[in-house]
């Protein structure tokens, strides 16, 4: 415990200095015991955070316990902070990916889902056609084969179209 000038007084004296009373220091005596720098003390004395006595002077005790009412005020305020904070970065991110999504759409990335539906939609639809026509193309081309045969041949590409369609 560091001993002000006027406890040291009284106890030379043979006084003992009032129990009750806490010791009155300097802003750097205090900044020692709050691990803070003094103009940090000064500060927090001007806003009213911590108590003064005799213009820049400090009861230890009460500001001690001042600086701590105020460190779990600012920590209870970040708390909040924090959530508010997430929030923030939530809708920041949203926004970038709109911005992505809107820039990837003018540099033609991005094409709406019912043209694509429409484009695969006439691809398979031809697809389909030329699948349906190999039995006839076949059946021009090898003439040794038998109507038996060819409708063989088509059932094999219908059973298969069929079957892809399911997939």
């Amino acid at each position: 415990m560091k001993y002000t000038p006027e406890m040291v007084d009284a106890m030379m004296l043979g006084e003992e200095p009032p129990v009750e009373d806490s010791p009155v220091v300097s802003a750097a005596e205090l900044g020692e015991w709050l691990g803070i720098a003094p103009n940090r003390i000064h500060a927090l004395g001007r806003d009213g955070i911590l108590p003064r006595v005799e213009g820049t002077r400090y009861p230890l005790r009460a500001a001690v316990l001042a600086y701590c009412e105020h460190a779990r005020a600012l920590a209870r305020g970040k708390q909040v902070d924090a959530e508010l904070a997430a929030e923030k970065l939530r809708l920041a991110k949203a926004n970038a990916e709109n911005v992505e999504t809107a820039n990837a759409k003018l540099r033609a990335e991005l094409i709406p889902a019912a043209e694509v539906e429409r484009e695969w939609a006439a691809v398979l639809r031809g697809v389909r056609a030329a699948m349906l026509a190999v039995p006839s193309r076949v059946a021009q081309t090898a003439g040794h084969l038998t109507p038996h045969d060819i409708n063989a041949i088509d059932r094999e590409v219908r059973d298969a179209l069929e079957e892809a369609a399911h997939d």
